[in-house]
């Protein structure tokens, strides 16, 4: 199992000036915002630290959209170790475009420094095997207390149909000539 670091994500912290202002952001404002998102990271994708502030400019960074609202983004990737990994794997593979003093470009490439650098997707790529390999072992136990007997059919059961069934027309099918 893979020890996570995911102190790294916050450490050192981020600084307003390690980024470009835009016409409607300020330096200040994206550093909060990248703070907030590796610190919600950090702790594990904590939905009480997933505000409506940071799901309105996540909503719109790394190629998200918003996912019908912030209740549908939490299903979409936070709620469970697949959508987690989901959630960085997209991350990582973002390509950021755009001058950031008009995009938050050099917010999403810090971002992913962090993410790389503390090794996060190799991580929950472990920790999503080894929850893949818990539940199939639970499964193969479950099947071999089943079939332990040899109580497993040799053949499947073979279904008679007394009549055959004809599927019923809503209309007749010159009626739906009409309808163009």
């Amino acid at each position: 199992m893979p020890i996570i670091d995911t102190g790294a994500l916050v450490r050192p912290a981020f600084e307003a000036a390690e980024f470009t202002p835009t016409k409607w952001t300020t330096a200040d404002e994206k550093a909060a915002f990248v703070k907030a998102l590796c610190r919600f990271i950090a702790l594990d994708y904590e939905t009480t630290l997933f505000t409506d502030s940071l799901y309105r400019r996540l909503a719109l960074s790394f190629g998200h959209i918003a996912h019908t609202n912030k209740r549908g983004f939490i299903a979409t990737f936070f709620e469970d170790l697949r959508s987690k990994l989901v959630f960085i794997e997209w991350t990582l593979q973002w390509v950021p475009c755009g001058d950031p003093a008009w995009t938050y470009s050099d917010v999403e490439r810090a971002v992913q420094a962090r993410l790389r650098a503390c090794d996060l997707l190799d991580a929950y790529r472990a920790l999503h095997a080894a929850e893949m390999e818990g539940a199939e072992r639970v499964l193969l136990k479950q099947l071999q207390a089943k079939y332990a007997d040899g109580a497993a059919p040799t053949r499947a059961p073979v279904l008679h149909c007394s009549a055959p069934v004809r599927p019923r027309l809503a209309r007749k099918p010159e009626d739906q000539a009409n309808l163009f």
